[in-house]
């Protein structure tokens, strides 16, 4: 820059770094069946009426609804949700014909929101209309003779270059494309020169070539009414002009919740284009909306790494917290539930491969062969020792190990149906939409480190468990079963009682452990992108371990997530010379070592009583 004569200020760096900002935590990411959405693109929401808005209503044949409310009736702030629908599902869809003497194609309209399709049965349930609604009203200044190319009209209020305009030759309508407007002298110009029978005589009445489309949807089937929900009004088939249908309806974030469009009008002429007035036009699934729980499989679930679909369509997603309730659905008639494993395997995989995410499961319910459980009764053919013994401790068999990024819980839990029938209906679901949303209010009232079980972890929402288990059988569960145990207890109500991992090693054994180690490994990794094509010096590796790493690291200290020891007791930050050298440095790598004594939780109280003997002594008198 060129310096002035006399006092010249420049704001630089310094020698500052940036410091680490805390990385999100306990953003929830859930996957299942959802009455319509666009499948596998994950919308971020912070509050049920969110989802309901884009996903729709409860299914009563998934859970996916019942554990997003219980998230967000437990605290929770934010969550992604992603649909999964299976590979023969389409997109109720019709076709409407164009205004020809010989109909052709003209409009498709498909269920869909904001530009992208949606199947599933309920796009059956939408209805459309097409009504005329120029833009342009007005009457002819000056008669128009056949052959012309002009007109001067009384008002040019509606009318642009673009727009199509219709003249009534007699009973017969022409339509012409405005190229120019001279708005002096109110006049609009065409290409093609007018082929009348008779000439148009002013005042006639002149009007543009706009049409609305009506959206009905039937938003409680099977009987309940068709109301409208959308009117799209002045829209064009002109692709060049700004009212232009398919630009409006399929815009990202103005355009329809309800419907798609595509313009298979190529080769109409100008104005016949435009669809034909049609009323409560039904649109259909010719194919096959079949987005029933036993269409999809566990591949749908897993999905593909390079198509981003199933749980690959969060990795551009921050999230921390990952649940797929509906993966119980995945059990056959029979009882074969490889499905649900596959999916679980995969999810846990999943959270293992990105590093910055745990998986939340639940184990099965009792009497997995009833679709619904409703009331504590249906479960009395099944004791709770066997519930315990044959179906919650082999089933969490199958996904421990050393390390497990995942943790599971039971039983299942009560909750208001919504859209059940009969006087305050209820249900059984799987818990783990609750029980994140507990993680997250842990999480904004104690910390990231504070294990999110115990008396405080209450169950809102939860109006029972479909399981009670002595405390000898609880501690079994949890300690042989490494599955978390759900319970109501006097005074305190349907709580969290204990936060196992699903992992075998004593180091790992806590959910509060995993989630501190992933939070400090993501809020790492972002805050040091600064230093990539830095030059690496030993001031900068200086910089990194004393401005950067290490305030961080102490700040979490100060709030407690190490323990009460001192600083040099309970975490270290190596990053110099020697995990540094020459041949690593001309490698381009930059090495930082940080360790740390994550604080555990309490698990087991012991209290000691005892006799011990009297102080009184006998003396004699």
């Amino acid at each position: 820059m060129a310096l002035n004569i006399g006092v010249n200020v420049i704001e630089v760096d310094g020698r500052s770094s940036p410091a680490i900002e805390a990385a999100p935590t306990s953003v929830a990411a859930f996957m299942g069946l959802t009455e319509r959405g666009a499948p596998n693109r994950p919308i971020s929401f912070t509050s049920l009426q969110q989802f309901r808005n884009s996903f729709g209503n409860y299914r009563s044949d998934g859970y996916l609804a019942y554990a997003v409310e219980g998230f967000f009736l437990n605290s929770g702030q934010q969550a992604y949700i992603n649909r999964v629908v299976g590979s023969g599902s389409v997109a109720a869809s019709v076709t409407l014909n164009d205004r020809q003497a010989t109909a052709a194609p003209a409009l498709t309209i498909t269920a869909g929101s904001r530009g992208f399709e949606d199947p599933g049965e309920w796009g059956n349930r939408l209805r459309v209309d097409v009504r005329d609604d120029p833009r342009g009203s007005t009457q002819l200044q000056v008669d128009v003779a056949s052959g012309a190319i002009s007109a001067q009209l009384q008002s040019l209020n509606g009318f642009q270059a673009g727009s199509v305009v219709l003249f009534m030759d007699g009973a017969t309508p022409l339509y012409r494309k405005i190229t120019a407007i001279n708005t002096a002298s109110k006049t609009i110009t065409w290409k093609d020169a007018l082929q009348l029978n008779a000439t148009i005589h002013a005042p006639a009445q002149i009007t543009s070539a706009e049409f609305r489309l009506i959206v009905h949807y039937q938003a409680t089937p099977p009987t309940g009414a068709f109301t409208v929900v959308e009117q799209w009004t002045n829209l064009s088939m002109e692709a060049d002009s700004a009212d232009y249908v398919v630009n409006t309806i399929n815009q990202q974030f103005t355009g329809s919740r309800y419907i798609t469009v595509t313009d298979v009008s190529a080769g109409s002429p100008v104005g016949e284009k435009n669809p034909a007035i049609v009323s409560n036009q039904l649109l259909s699934d010719t194919v096959g909306a079949d987005d029933a729980p036993n269409a999809l499989t566990a591949a749908d679930y897993v999905g593909d790494a390079g198509l981003k679909t199933g749980l690959y369509a969060f990795d551009t997603a921050q999230v921390q917290l990952v649940a797929i309730p509906d993966a119980h659905l995945l059990v056959t008639s029979t009882g074969d539930d490889n499905g649900r494993n596959s999916v679980i395997h995969g999810a846990i995989d999943y959270c293992a491969g990105r590093g910055d995410c745990m998986f939340v499961g639940s184990a099965p319910d009792r009497n997995p062969g009833l679709t619904i459980h409703r009331a504590l009764s249906e479960y009395t053919p099944q004791l709770e020792s066997d519930y315990l013994n044959l179906t919650v401790k082999p089933f969490s068999e199958q996904f421990q190990a050393n390390k497990v990024y995942g943790a599971l819980y039971a039983p299942w839990i009560q909750v208001l149906d919504p859209v059940g029938t009969g006087p305050n209906p209820t249900r059984f679901i799987p818990p783990e939409g609750h029980v994140m949303g507990v993680y997250a209010r842990t999480d904004q009232e104690r910390g990231i480190f504070k294990a999110p079980a115990g008396n405080a972890a209450q169950v809102l929402g939860a109006l029972g468990v479909s399981a009670t288990f002595t405390d000898v059988q609880n501690t079994d569960m949890v300690r042989n079963g490494l599955v978390n145990s759900v319970r109501t207890l006097a005074g305190l109500g349907t709580i969290v009682t204990t936060s196992r991992t699903l992992s075998t090693d004593t180091r790992w054994w806590f959910v509060s452990t995993r989630l501190l180690f992933n939070f400090v490994k993501s809020s790492l990794r972002d805050g040091l992108s600064f230093v990539r094509q830095a030059p690496n010096t030993g001031e900068l590796q200086r910089s990194v371990q004393f401005n950067v790493v290490t305030p961080f690291l102490l700040g979490l200290w100060r709030l407690g997530a190490f323990g009460s020891g001192p600083p040099e007791q309970v975490f270290t930050v190596k990053c110099d010379a020697e995990n540094n050298p020459p041949d690593q440095v001309n490698l381009g790598y930059f090495t930082v070592e940080v360790y740390f004594y994550p604080v555990k939780p309490v698990e087991t109280i012991i209290i000691i009583v005892g006799q011990q003997p009297s102080g009184a002594s006998a003396t004699e008198g």
